[in-house]
């Protein structure tokens, strides 16, 4: 097992109490801003850059979020125009006037939903495409996004090497999740493995891991809800108590727990698979979040979709993406504060991602000023 809670670098114990310090003193960080428009996009000056905001009838994004990194973008000598499209429900493919713009531009950046439904579509054209889930201006000043991008994108890199090399997982949670598999990545066949097709900012995750040979018990509960836009009515199902759901080489093959529950997850399966014409019990892929410090202090049940849009971040929620066929699939399982063992080795420990409690993950983050607080406890989500 992993230990979280406590260890020693350079005679300091980083405890609990280390997220409230890493706020308090957060000028040792690179702002959210900066670390956005110069590390991640590397803006230059003369660059044109478009920004794709969502309508200005809707609220999912603080508009000052917008107006600060546009003027951010102009002080930094960027050419700046925006768009603000309908949010459309299956981005297949993005909007042709919002495709011809891309092709004008040096950058490319959403702040929209329509960037996230969008994040496994492939893009076209030259431009840099990237998406900002920082929605509040408080998730720009916080750790969430300023520690840096480049430390954070370094370490996701080498996450993923690891995950690429290795052979076994196995996922379980409190609650009876029991889950395993061999890492069958296409690219070990000379395919080509599903990943993001836009930079995620502040890094979030790795790319799904596939799950072809996943077997065992997956212990669902509070919901079923979409991976990414609804395309159905309704887009969620709440359910009381526990499902268990059995998986046999990446296909549901039966459903256990309170009788009216078990009905309910039946019938939204049903529902999805025969609206969308997707393959009911295929189960794709899953993965988990690496940014210990995604926040969400609402309520998850009043607002689902503002909830699910972040909280994929953190290393407290896993998710796995099934009914369907290519990521993200359309329904997401959802399993709180995972244990997560790659080759028998605990990588995420009931929610706490303690891989980067390994002494070179810990030489890694040592290189960079202020980062240390990756190695405290993730932040609360409200689960």
């Amino acid at each position: 097992m992993c230990a979280i809670y406590s260890y020693s670098l350079s005679g300091l114990t980083f405890t609990e109490n280390l997220f409230k310090v890493s706020n308090t003193h957060f000028q040792n960080h690179i702002s959210g801003v900066k670390n956005l428009i110069d590390t991640c996009m590397q803006v230059m000056p003369g660059d044109r850059v478009l920004m794709v905001l969502e309508p200005a009838d809707q609220s999912f994004y603080d508009p000052a979020v917008g107006a600060l990194i546009e003027k951010e973008l102009t002080r930094a000598g960027a050419k700046v125009s925006v768009l603000r499209p309908e949010i459309v429900s299956n981005p297949i493919a993005l909007p042709e006037h919002v495709s011809v713009a891309m092709g004008q531009s040096e950058h490319t950046l959403f702040l929209s939903r329509l960037g996230d439904y969008a994040r496994f579509t492939p893009m076209t054209g030259n431009s840099a495409v990237a998406i900002c889930y920082a929605r509040q201006l408080s998730m720009l000043d916080s750790p969430f996004s300023g520690v840096s991008h480049n430390l954070m994108s370094r370490l996701l890199q080498k996450l993923e090497d690891e995950l690429l090399q290795a052979r076994h997982w196995r996922i379980t949670c409190e609650l009876g999740t029991d889950l395993q598999g061999s890492f069958c990545w296409p690219s070990h066949e000379g395919g080509i493995d599903d990943d993001f097709s836009m930079t995620l900012f502040p890094v979030m995750t790795f790319k799904p891991v596939p799950c072809n040979t996943t077997s065992g018990n997956a212990a669902l509960s509070r919901w079923l809800m979409p991976v990414a836009a609804a395309k159905v009515d309704p887009a969620v199902v709440s359910f009381d108590g526990i499902v268990n759901a059995r998986v046999e080489d990446g296909q549901i093959t039966g459903l256990s727990g309170n009788d009216k529950a078990v009905q309910q997850v039946t019938d939204y399966y049903n529902l999805v698979s025969s609206t969308l014409g997707t393959e009911r019990n295929r189960i794709h892929s899953w993965h988990v979040g690496i940014n210990p410090f995604t926040a969400y202090t609402g309520n998850a049940d009043v607002n689902l979709e503002d909830w699910g849009a972040i909280s994929f971040a953190s290393p407290r929620y896993l998710h796995f993406h099934t009914c369907g066929d290519v990521p993200p699939g359309e329904i997401a399982w959802s399993i709180f504060n995972p244990t997560v063992f790659v080759d028998g080795q605990c990588f995420w420990e009931s929610g706490q991602f303690c891989w980067l409690q390994r002494e070179d993950n810990i030489a890694l983050i040592n290189e960079t000023v202020g980062a240390q607080c990756l190695l405290g406890e993730s932040a609360d989500i409200g689960i």
